[in-house]
This record gives C-alpha cells, structure tokens and sequence, in this order.
C-alpha cells in the first residue's frame, strides 16, 4: 500500500491567522522576558555580589545596560501581543454572549493597576516581610473579585483563567517599568560615573538596589503562579460554566 501524503491544512480566515499571530509573538516574548527574570535572581545577583566593588562597577553596567533592554521590551511585547489576543478571546465569548466587553476589560484593568499601586506602596515602607505578605494577600483578594465581577455566565474557563494570570502578568509588566528599569538605569549610570572619574555611589544607591531586588524577587516567585493560569487557560478547567 502506498504511503498517503501529510494531511496538511493551513486555516483559512483572518480571525484564526490573527488570533495565531498574537498568541505565537505573546509566547515568544514571554520567553524572553521571564527567560532574563530568571537570569537576573537565579545567576546575576550571586555573580555581582561576588564581585569586588571595583569589577562591579566596571563590569556589570556592560551586561546589564543590554540585558535590562531585551528583559523590559520583552515584557512591553509580551503583555501588549497578550491582551491582543485576550481581547479576541473574551471580546468575541461576550458578544455571543451578550455581555459587557467594556466592563469586563475595565474591570481587568483597574484591578490589576490598584494591586500595583498597593505593592509600591508597601515597597517603600521597606518591610520585606510585610511587602510579601501583603502583596500576596492583596493578590489573592484581586483575583476572587475579578472573577467575582465577570460571572454573567458568558465567560469561559480560558478568559478568566488569562485573566487572573494575565492581570498578574499585568502587574509584573509595572514591576518592570515602574520600579526595576527606573532603579536599575539609576544605579547603572552611578557605575559608570564611579567607573570613569571614581565618583561615590550615592546612599540612595542602596535603597534603590533594595527595592529592585525585591521587586525582582516577588515577580520571580509569581511567574510560576501565572504559567499555572496561562496553561489552565486551555487545559485545565478552572472556572466558568
């Protein structure tokens, strides 16, 4: 008998091809980004802290100006191809549905961006212990009132498990911009400076190497609680009807 040819079938229609594309760049970006979170707390921090201060000045800024580039792209790409394809997703079951989109997505939204605001502010108290209890709480309480608001009945298993997860991506997104990159450029250029005419670190230096250190901590520590919504999203029904 005859070998038969592959049955191969690219998918017709622009909606299953778009909807592919996001997913694919959403994957490929998350990679990265999460790829150099890991980096940075499993590997870098142990390499500059073994390092005598004159080597560190003069080293890690030449990694870490390149590395921090790739890591705050990446997660600018990854949450934006993201809520791409999350908006296909929960835009098109609210339609069918014939529910509120605007509502859910701003439900969404504003309860990932209070969660935080709430982080940076215990952030600055400078308590590890109460910004990691704290934050987890606040969390877990974000999540139970998304899901709380968006159960019309119309909302699958995969919108709100890539809501739950993709807020916290959401939020890991803010870590990055809002606190790690505006530290860590910071502390860079005083290398640098240090590096070339011997200028001091400034005492601001610590505080600021503190709070992107905890904030790179927590972000690592949640990526696995994310990869757990994210795989849910199509393998593991969680919610909904």
């Amino acid at each position: 008998m005859a070998p038969t040819a592959p049955l191969i079938h690219w998918p017709q229609g622009s909606t299953v091809n778009v909807e592919m594309f996001w997913r694919w760049l959403h994957i490929v970006s998350a990679i990265l980004w999460i790829g150099f979170l890991y980096f940075f707390n499993l590997v870098s921090t142990k390499f500059s802290a073994a390092l005598d201060p004159a080597t560190r000045t003069r080293v890690l800024p030449q990694l870490m100006w390149r590395a921090l580039n790739w890591f705050r792209w990446a997660s600018l790409v990854a949450v934006l191809s993201g809520f791409a394809y999350f908006g296909q997703i929960a835009g098109a079951e609210a339609k069918n549905g014939h529910g509120n989109a605007g509502a859910f997505f701003g439900s969404w939204i504003l309860i990932w961006i209070f969660v935080w605001i709430i982080f940076y502010a215990l952030l600055r108290v400078g308590n590890s212990a109460l910004l990691y209890s704290g934050s987890t709480a606040v969390i877990i309480a974000a999540s139970w009132f998304f899901l709380h608001l968006n159960s019309h009945g119309w909302e699958s298993n995969r919108s709100l498990s890539i809501g739950v997860g993709g807020g916290m991506g959401l939020f890991l997104l803010l870590n990055v911009w809002g606190i790690v990159w505006r530290a860590n450029k910071k502390i860079l250029r005083w290398m640098e400076a240090a590096s070339k005419d011997g200028s001091p670190m400034p005492p601001e230096a610590a505080t600021l190497a503190r709070q992107a250190a905890l904030t790179s901590r927590f972000s690592f520590y949640l990526t696995f609680v994310i990869i757990f919504f994210m795989a849910a999203a199509s393998h593991f029904p969680l919610f909904g009807v």
